[in-house]
C-alpha cells in the first residue's frame, strides 16, 4: 500500500516536471545548421580568413536579433565550420561529412570558381543547396545544378567595365598584355579581360598563363618588358600577385597602369607591399562606398562597414561582404519560406529579389546573380580611391605606375 503510494507520488511528479520542461518559455528552438568549408591554412589562408569573418558577421547579428523566424518559433544559426586547408579534394570530403554526420541544413562553397565548381558537385549530390560567395565565372554555373547559388554577378561585367574605363581615362592606351594563373577563375577573367579589350580598340601584345605557386616571374615580366604594354593586367590570388609586383619593380616595369585583380582590392596586398602597391588597380564587386539599404539585419551598406572596422579593425572588402550576403540571403529565405525545408528555400531563392547591404541580389535561372555593379579602385598613397562608377567616385586615375 505505501510502496504503491510512492510510485504514485514519483509518477505524478515526473509528469509534472515533464510538462513544464515542455512549457517552459527559455526552452531553446533547433539551430539552423550552416555548414562552412573555410581555408584557413595553405595557400588560400588570407582569402578563407576573410570568408570567415563575413559568415561570423551574419551569423552575430541574425543571433543577436533573436534568431531566424521560421513559423512561430525563433532559431539561431550554428555555423559549422572546417579548415580545409586549401585544399580543393578536402572541401569536398568535408561538404560529405557535413551532409551525412552534421546534417547541417545549409552550406557555403569555398574560396575561388575553381572549387565552387568541384563541391557543387557533392552538395548536389547530397540535395544541400550551397551558397557561393567567391565564385563569378559563369562556367561554374552552366551544370544547372538546382541547388547552387551564387552573389557576385559574371566576370564579364568586370572586364568591360575596366576596358571601357581606361580607354577613356588613360591618354594614349592602345596595348596590354595579361597574364593569368592557370586556375578557372584566373584564367576566365583574363580571356574576358582580351575580348573586352579587343571591344575597345586595344591590342593584346602578351596573352599568357602561370602556375599556381609560382615563386619566380622574372622570365616572364622580362618578355613582358620587352613588349612595352601600355597596360599589364595580371590575375591570380593575393600571394603570387605579391611576389609579381616585387619583381616587377626590380625589373624596372613601368607601364601606364598594372591591374591585379583581384588581390590589389584587398589590405593584405597593401600591407605586404607598402609603397610598392600605390598605383596598382583592380575590380570589386562591392566597395564600402557604395549605399545600399537593408531592412533584415545592416540597415545599410554605412552600418555593415562600422560593424565590421568595430570587430575587426579593418575595412571589409567585396569579398567578406558577399560572404555575409550570402548567409544573410540564405536566413532570409528560410523566414519567407516559413521552412528550413530545401524545396520551398529553393523556391524562394530562385524568385526574390534581396535588398541588401551589399547590393540588389537576382539568381538568375543558373543560379548565379544577374545583378551588374562593378566597382574600380586604383590603391593611391595606402589607401583605396574608387574610380569608378560616377555614382561612388572618390578620386581619378594616376598613372603611371611609379612616378
Amino acid at each position: 500500500m505505501i510502496k504503491t503510494a510512492k510510485r504514485n507520488c514519483f509518477a505524478a511528479g515526473a509528469a509534472v516536471v515533464s510538462a513544464l520542461a515542455f512549457v517552459t518559455p527559455g526552452h531553446a528552438a533547433d539551430p539552423i545548421k550552416l555548414g562552412a568549408p573555410v581555408a584557413l591554412t595553405g595557400s588560400l589562408a588570407d582569402e578563407g580568413g576573410k570568408l570567415l569573418h563575413g559568415y561570423e558577421m551574419c551569423v552575430d547579428a541574425v543571433n543577436a536579433k533573436g534568431g531566424v523566424k521560421v513559423g512561430g518559433e525563433m532559431r539561431k544559426i550554428d555555423l559549422v565550420k572546417y579548415d580545409y586547408q586549401s585544399d580543393t579534394n578536402k572541401a569536398s570530403q568535408m561538404i560529405q561529412r557535413m551532409a551525412t554526420v552534421d546534417k547541417v541544413d545549409f552550406v557555403m562553397a569555398p574560396y575561388n570558381s575553381g572549387a565552387t565548381k568541384v563541391t557543387a558537385v557533392t552538395a548536389e549530390r547530397y540535395d544541400l543547396p550551397m551558397m557561393s560567395t567567391a565564385a563569378a565565372t559563369p562556367s561554374v554555373f552552366d551544370q544547372h545544378f538546382k541547388n547552387l547559388y551564387g552573389i557576385l554577378f559574371p566576370n564579364e561585367a568586370i572586364s568591360d567595365a575596366e576596358a571601357a574605363y581606361y580607354k577613356k581615362a588613360v591618354p594614349g592606351l592602345k596595348t596590354v598584355a595579361i597574364i593569368a594563373m592557370n586556375s578557372l577563375f584566373p584564367k576566365a577573367i583574363g580571356a574576358q579581360l582580351k575580348k573586352s579589350a579587343e571591344k575597345e580598340g586595344l591590342q593584346t601584345v602578351y596573352d599568357g598563363l602561370y602556375s599556381p605557386d609560382t615563386l619566380d616571374f622574372s622570365n616572364v615580366l622580362t618578355e613582358i618588358k620587352a613588349k612595352n604594354p601600355d597596360w599589364i593586367y595580371a590575375t591570380g590570388f593575393i600571394q603570387e600577385l605579391v611576389l609579381m609586383r616585387k619583381q616587377m619593380a626590380s625589373l624596372g616595369l613601368n607601364p601606364k597602369i598594372v591591374t591585379m585583380n583581384a588581390a590589389a582590392a584587398y589590405r593584405e596586398y597593401q600591407r605586404n607591399l607598402g609603397p610598392l602597391a600605390d598605383h596598382v588597380t583592380s575590380s570589386a564587386w562591392w566597395h564600402g562606398s557604395v549605399n545600399y539599404q537593408d531592412e533584415y539585419i545592416f540597415g545599410d551598406t554605412k552600418k555593415y562597414d562600422e560593424v565590421f572596422q568595430a570587430k575587426y579593425k579593418q575595412e571589409p572588402s567585396y569579398l567578406e561582404a558577399a560572404a555575409t550576403a550570402g548567409c544573410e540571403v540564405l536566413a532570409e529565405s528560410v523566414e519567407e519560406a516559413k521552412t528550413t525545408e530545401h524545396a520551398a528555400v529553393r523556391k524562394v531563392l530562385s524568385s526574390k529579389t534581396f535588398n541588401t547591404f551589399y547590393g540588389p541580389v537576382k539568381f538568375g535561372p543558373d543560379g548565379q546573380n544577374k545583378v551588374a555593379s562593378p566597382v574600380i579602385l586604383q590603391i593611391q598613397n595606402g589607401n583605396f580611391t574608387v574610380l569608378a562608377p560616377d555614382s561612388v567616385k572618390t578620386g581619378n586615375v594616376e598613372t603611371p605606375l611609379q612616378k
